[in-house]
């Protein structure tokens, strides 16, 4: 039977309260029915949350408004969504956790409660009504709204107009902008205060756009946001452009060069954000030619005096890092100042003082890593850690790019930064990642082409030998052809011809950098510095990356685990009981014969690491020591900024 239909719908354009429900008493069973099959969504095999994430499926926000559909197991629950809350994937994450039926209009509501709901009382069901016509509980029919147990009416909680951009944040930006609606009604205010913006202020604003450039995959709809609001040249030019930096670097060229700019009152305003760009390869140095500028806007200059440079990074070191973002602009910086001391042919006078800030960095960053190591590994966050990169580049693959994938081994940002400009690369989006931990290559690099923590390959964590064969399992097991998938292992010496790349996904091991560390064993890190700069202007990396390019890939380029150049310490007597006996780290069979040899060196599980199956319990090498009898050698394996924190980088060449 057909009831009438409503005089008309009312309108509810507010987002200050959000999700409103209804409650009603059981309704009744009507017998003789048969199920409506257009417009059904079935439910799976076994009820389970729906997925929460940014881009679609079901956020937070959404996800609060839905907690009575969520938290039942049996009943109708009517989800009226007249402003288009629910996209596809959100409403097929819903269909995950419960029976989903959909009603675009008021013939499809009618016979999808008459045809389907009424019939069915062994599961629970949610009616999501898409229509304009049916904006509250009362514009519904009368006996669709009296027998549902519940109605809930799904609302915006921020203005029209920011719609879209609350649909593509990140979960914290998303909540950010979400708590601005609640105490600001303007449009503006609420951008600003959710990406904490003095609109205005010179310094504010770049320093907003330059934190957003430093993430990859920021959306357009934030810089759409910004590029309304923001008042000075600087930063407008970068938010009008989508993050494009061109009309930065023009005002950069022309500051250092002339000694005036539009940008200049930002630039001086705001020098660590010109660092943090200059130190990703997103701003290039130019030729200094003004007198009179700040002494920091020498470390942005062309050819700077190598001392003089470490001592202007030394003004302008970023605040006390507290999490993952703001840990790998500081891992950059410091790259950047041991990359200035491995330059100069003695070391500065500096030296000393460079490395006395990186030992109250190395004690706040253990710190850190023991407490928040776990959860980072978990982060939503691009790029978060190195297993996360090949399901980050799975994304891009279904949005159409073929990928190359370049893993320099061993590659630290102190060796990224000078070689980044040696071959002549240009940056196109740059960032960090948290390698696995020991930061050995069989452990981390293997995470990389595996997509996967250790913890998911207990057989093989001592070799590499598998990693060919679990690059190409992960993306098989994401509908590519075998065909479509290579992997090549290289040193990048003279006589290694330039693997070509095939397929949609192509990866590429080079053991360049790795190589010229183990052999680094009389000058350290300046021998390092020599040998990465020969080895780049050999045109290995700049011909990999331009074929590449010619190809029509997108490469990207990151590395297994950094480096640190390390003092002797004496190497505990223990002969066999040793599984590896590395220079960083040691690795025993058991937690018993590790705490025999606790006194050597810092005890740790790390999560994700399969200490329990795999036998493997580290005892790392404490501060900036390593297991040797001498000299300065460049090693890997342990928890220190410089090894644990490595570059990710989109490039062309």
């Amino acid at each position: 039977m057909l009831y009438g239909r409503p005089a008309g719908g009312s309108s509810d354009t507010g987002h200050r309260h959000v999700g409103t429900h209804h409650r009603r008493g059981r309704r009744s069973r009507l017998r003789g029915c048969r199920p409506l099959g257009r417009k059904v969504r079935t439910d799976p095999a076994r009820r389970s949350t729906p997925s929460i994430g940014p881009g679609g499926s079901v956020t937070n926000w959404i996800l609060s408004q839905l907690r009575g559909v969520l938290d039942r197991t049996s009943g109708a629950t009517v989800v009226l969504d007249p402003d288009g809350v629910l996209d596809e994937d959100a409403i097929t994450s819903l269909a995950e956790a419960c029976r989903v039926i959909r009603a675009d209009g008021w013939l499809d509501l009618r016979r999808a409660w008459d045809l389907d709901v009424r019939c069915r009382s062994d599961s629970q069901q949610t009616l999501c009504v898409s229509s304009d016509e049916f904006a509250a509980a009362t514009d519904l029919p009368w006996d669709i709204e009296h027998e549902a147990d519940e109605v809930i009416r799904l609302r915006w909680p921020v203005p029209k107009e920011l719609r879209a951009l609350l649909r593509s944040a990140d979960p914290a930006s998303a909540q950010n902008l979400i708590d601005a609606a609640g105490t600001h009604t303007d449009v503006a205010e609420i951008v600003a205060s959710a990406y904490r913006v003095a609109v205005g202020d010179p310094g504010s604003e770049l320093k907003s756009v330059v934190r957003q450039r430093l993430i990859p995959e920021t959306p357009t709809e934030f810089w759409d946001a910004l590029a309304a609001i923001l008042a000075t040249p600087a930063a407008r030019s970068v938010a009008a452009g989508r993050g494009d930096l061109t009309g930065l670097q023009r005002l950069w060229n022309e500051w250092l060069r002339h000694g005036h700019a539009d940008g200049a009152d930002a630039f001086t305003a705001a020098p660590g954000a010109v660092l943090g760009l200059l130190g990703a390869g997103l701003l290039k140095p130019a030729p200094m030619r003004a007198t009179g500028l700040p002494d920091w806007a020498s470390v942005g200059a062309v050819d700077p005096d190598p001392e003089q440079l470490v001592a202007e990074l030394f003004a302008v070191q970023p605040p006390s890092p507290t999490d993952p973002t703001s840990w790998i602009e500081t891992a950059s910086w410091w790259g950047q100042v041991r990359a200035a001391i491995a330059a100069s042919p003695a070391p500065p006078d500096n030296t000393e003082s460079a490395w006395r800030i990186w030992e109250q960095l190395d004690e706040r960053f253990r710190t850190w890593l023991r407490r928040s190591y776990g959860s980072s590994l978990l982060s939503a966050a691009p790029f978060a850690a190195l297993h996360q990169i090949a399901p980050r580049l799975a994304r891009r693959v279904d949005e159409g790019a073929k990928i190359l994938l370049v893993v320099i081994d061993g590659l630290g940002f102190a060796q990224w930064h000078p070689l980044r400009r040696a071959a002549s690369l240009t940056v196109l989006e740059a960032t960090g990642s948290l390698a696995m931990i020991p930061t050995l290559t069989s452990v981390s690099r293997q995470a990389i082409f595996a997509g996967a923590l250790p913890r998911d390959f207990v057989q093989h964590i001592d070799t590499t030998r598998a990693e060919e064969r679990r690059w190409q399992q992960f993306w098989t097991g994401r509908g590519i052809a075998n065909r479509d998938i290579s992997y090549a292992k290289v040193t990048g010496g003279d006589a290694d011809p330039i693997p070509e790349p095939r397929g949609r996904v192509a990866a590429v091991v080079v053991n360049a950098v790795d190589e010229i560390l183990h052999g680094a064993e009389v000058l350290g890190d300046r021998q390092v510095a020599v040998s990465v700069d020969l080895w780049a202007r050999t045109g290995f990396l700049t011909n990999l990356v331009g074929e590449a390019t010619r190809d029509g890939y997108e490469t990207w380029i990151t590395s297994d685990h950094g480096n640190l150049p390390t003092l002797p310490r004496p190497i505990p007597g223990e002969g066999q009981i040793v599984e590896k006996a590395g220079t960083r780290v040691r690795i025993y069979p058991n937690a018993v014969l590790r705490g025999q040899a606790a006194d050597e060196g810092d005890v740790w599980d790390p999560p994700g690491l399969p200490t329990e199956d795999a036998g493997y319990f580290p005892l790392f090498a404490p501060g900036r020591s390593g297991y040797h009898p001498g000299g300065e050698r460049v090693c890997h394996g342990g928890i220190s900024l410089d090894e644990v924190i490595v570059p990710v980088a989109r490039v062309s060449a």
